[in-house]
């Protein structure tokens, strides 16, 4: 992942936050927000200081979607600007001074719990095509009273305690209402995803919410379609272990979010995916996820779609090396021509055998 330039309108060199941002803006913004925009602003206080999107997801350990939804809602209250080159990727982030930003956009309330996290490499591009999910924002009593007198609420309340075998907190409330309510997801589709998520070994809310965003991006709305969604990525993820070498445990989050990456931002199937592997193996001698994302991303910036691509791409690689070290043949041949300087006369050709019959007969 490339290094994106960060820069700023002021002038200041230090790690600085205008009283504005603080009486203005940050009271009504999602705490991780606040925390994404107050690194930046460090990384601008340390000048030569490397910044890119993966290091930022890295050191807050958020996902590519809680960056992606940072930005995107900095930008609308007018603190910062993205800014892409001409195939839509993200290049700059230009921090916007707060003292001239006008009054922040209106934004409903937002629950102060954490999103869900993963240590993850963030993807610049931000596709436009992406559902806009709504951010999660704290009920009422009095909104919490309509909606669990609602048959399918109560049903929804019932069977997560079931399932996770412990009283509901009222933040885990929260989320299943934001679910129910924001997401527009089904009862039972929301059933699906608890037990589903349960039979994972993942019990927390904050993993379930994250499988319920990335529905919903996903357009998932029944239990089917999540069903052949979680047998494909299964089947798919059986054999990408089994490429790697790894048995006898799960992939970490960030191992799941390099595969995420593979096939969702770079739609590549699993034989490309496997070959990517082969050559890491026989490059660095050992299995590496990093690795063998550095072969994918060079394929996906080619263009390459097919196994066909691949073989087409060695094929025009070999015909440069090749290219390359014609002048060197050349070079030698020259190389030994000047080896030769002081030869510079007709050399004699003699008749070795008429002399030997001449020295013969002067010897008789």
């Amino acid at each position: 992942m490339s290094d994106i330039m960060l820069h700023t309108s002021t002038s200041q060199q230090v790690t600085c936050v205008s009283n504005t941002f603080i009486d203005n803006f940050m009271k009504d913004a999602n705490g991780e927000y606040v925390k994404i925009y107050l690194y930046m602003l460090r990384c601008l206080s340390q000048e030569g200081m490397d910044f890119s999107i993966s290091a930022m997801a890295d050191k807050l350990d958020h996902t590519q979607r809680d960056i992606k939804r940072a930005l995107e809602y900095w930008e609308r209250q007018n603190l910062l600007r993205l800014e892409y080159d001409e195939s839509n990727e993200l290049i700059g982030i230009c921090l916007l001074d707060p003292y001239s930003t006008p009054t922040p956009v209106p934004t409903p309330s937002v629950a102060p719990v954490s999103p869900v996290v993963s240590t993850v490499s963030m993807v610049t591009q931000i596709a436009p095509s992406t559902p806009v999910i709504p951010q999660a924002r704290i009920y009422s009593a009095d909104e919490l009273a309509v909606l669990s007198a609602q048959s399918d609420v109560k049903e929804i309340l019932r069977i997560t305690e079931m399932y996770t075998g412990k009283p509901l907190k009222s933040s885990d409330i929260q989320t299943l209402m934001f679910w129910y309510d924001e997401l527009h997801m089904s009862a039972d589709l929301i059933e699906y995803l608890v037990e589903y998520c349960i039979s994972k070994n993942h019990s927390s809310f904050h993993y379930m919410n994250k499988v319920a965003i990335n529905w919903a991006e996903a357009g998932i709305t029944s239990v089917s379609q999540a069903k052949g969604e979680n047998e494909l990525r299964s089947e798919n993820t059986r054999a990408i272990m089994k490429a790697f070498g790894i048995s006898g445990r799960n992939l970490t989050d960030g191992e799941l979010d390099y595969v995420k990456r593979w096939e969702n931002e770079y739609h590549f199937t699993l034989p490309i995916i496997q070959e990517a592997q082969k050559r890491t193996i026989l490059t660095i001698q050992k299995p590496s996820f990093d690795y063998a994302d550095s072969i994918l991303s060079r394929w996906h910036k080619a263009g390459v779609a097919t196994l066909d691509d691949i073989t087409k791409l060695d094929q025009a690689f070999d015909a440069t090396k090749r290219q390359k070290a014609a002048p060197t043949r050349n070079t030698t041949t020259a190389s030994n021509n000047r080896s030769n300087r002081f030869r510079n006369f007709d050399e004699r050709d003699y008749d070795y055998d008429a002399l030997e019959a001449k020295l013969l007969q002067k010897r008789r």
